[in-house]
């Protein structure tokens, strides 16, 4: 294969990885826009906290069973049962979790509580799904699932809309539609090598010693996120959370094209472990260098259409601080993840953990610090960027001065699963 060809086909990686992240996350803005238009920032505030719950457990799933069906050997059928186990065990968990915690801390009734929580585990599962397509990088299959589940859930608000009332159950409702629709469709069109009967004994405790680090990474940010929100709406009010989500969500293409690139990239560390960490390490500098670049293109161009997409995508102008902090937040995210991304390639999940999990803390404690001190919603988004920045040049400095001793070194096995999969 020509350089040429190969530098083609990487680019069409990212570019369909990045339109299906920006898909995946148009069916979220759409959810979070029209409640934003039609029930007001309140509203928007308290969805807002519930739906970035929803995409906590989200996480800490994918971490525990998504990665570990990316780095594992996935064909196992032990392993394959042991996947299973812990994600019908998660995912029934944290659905009940998020029921309860729904119907005992908002004003929504029993029923808004139960949709709730179907809407985490019907949302967990189908992010399953999709792991599945990014594992064989099969991004253009995965655009198609993401356009169904995009299709279905605005069809159900649609229909809410024109036949009835929209109000946060049936936002709840459409989601878990959406969802559903996604699941089962995606189900049903993956490979048939990809649904490898699962067998018992399950290996229970190999997936657990991989994921369990994993999944706790996965989720540090969708928690430091999700405490952001309850700290602006405790301190200042869900006006100014909703105000901060606005602004958050028109900086969005900027972190799409981060998680885009992110998930194409961990997905094809998996597979070329074989070239060495030294190798992947230069390419990683590489990546995360055009990333800084690409995000500060999309800034450019957010910050000179604001005065009229803000209000197209919002209902209001968000402020140009916030939108700023949210880009710098953005620019932040890309230089740190592709670094932890190789390192949970080679299975050293743990220390990468331990640096997350500072940084996080940092970002916690400057957004306290801010909201305190200035009672300033729109200089969150800059406290959170700010730690971000400092745990990614941690990172890159951990893996610069470790990686002799933590990965291996070129030619020899890249760890416990090295098997070409």
């Amino acid at each position: 294969m020509t350089l040429a060809r190969t530098l083609l086909n990487k680019v069409a990686g990212v570019a369909s990885s990045s339109t299906a992240q920006a898909i995946q996350s148009l069916t979220s803005l759409i959810v979070l826009m029209l409640a934003a238009k039609l029930l007001g920032l309140e509203a928007l505030g308290l969805i807002s906290t519930l739906y970035g719950a929803l995409i906590l457990a989200a996480a800490i799933i994918s971490g525990f069973v998504g990665d570990s069906l990316t780095v594992l050997d996935r064909h196992d059928p032990h392993v394959r049962a042991g996947l299973r186990f812990w994600l019908s065990l998660l995912a029934l968990s944290l659905g009940a979790i998020g029921a309860l915690l729904c119907w005992a801390g908002t004003d929504l009734g029993l029923l808004g509580a139960v949709l709730y929580g179907l809407a985490v585990v019907a949302y967990v599962a189908e992010e399953l799904v999709r792991r599945s397509y990014m594992v064989i990088l099969s991004f253009g299959k995965l655009i198609v699932v993401d356009l169904v589940v995009l299709g279905t859930t605005s069809m159900v608000l649609l229909g809410f809309g024109v036949f009835s009332t929209l109000t946060l159950e049936a936002f709840f409702l459409a989601v878990l539609a959406g969802q559903c629709a996604g699941t089962a469709f995606g189900w049903l069109r993956l490979p048939n090598s990809e649904k490898t009967p699962a067998h018992r004994p399950a290996q229970i405790r190999a997936v657990a010693r991989f994921g369990i680090w994993r999944s706790a990474l996965q989720g540090l940010r969708p928690t430091q996120l999700t405490v952001m929100r309850v700290l602006v709406t405790a301190l200042i009010g869900l006006a100014a959370a909703g105000a901060l989500e606005a602004a958050r969500l028109y900086a969005a293409p900027a972190m799409l094209l981060v998680t885009g690139t992110c998930a194409y990239l961990f997905a094809s560390l998996a597979r070329d472990r074989d070239a060495g960490p030294w190798r992947q390490l230069k390419n990683t500098d590489s990546v995360v260098l055009k990333l800084l670049l690409a995000t500060a293109g999309c800034a450019a161009i957010g910050l000179v259409l604001l005065p009229w997409g803000g209000p197209l995508l919002t209902g209001i102008r968000p402020s140009g601080l916030a939108v700023t902090g949210w880009l710098a937040y953005a620019s932040a995210v890309a230089a740190s993840t592709p670094y932890g991304l190789l390192a949970a390639v080679h299975e050293n999940a743990r220390p990468v953990f331990a640096i997350r999990f500072m940084d996080s803390i940092l970002s916690v404690v400057l957004i306290a610090s801010v909201l305190v001190f200035t009672s300033d919603y729109r200089l969150v988004p800059w406290a959170a960027a700010a730690g971000a920045l400092a745990g990614g040049l941690a990172m890159r400095r951990w893996l610069q001065k470790s990686v002799a001793v933590h990965l291996p070194r070129q030619g020899q096995p890249a760890g416990r699963f090295a098997q070409q999969r």
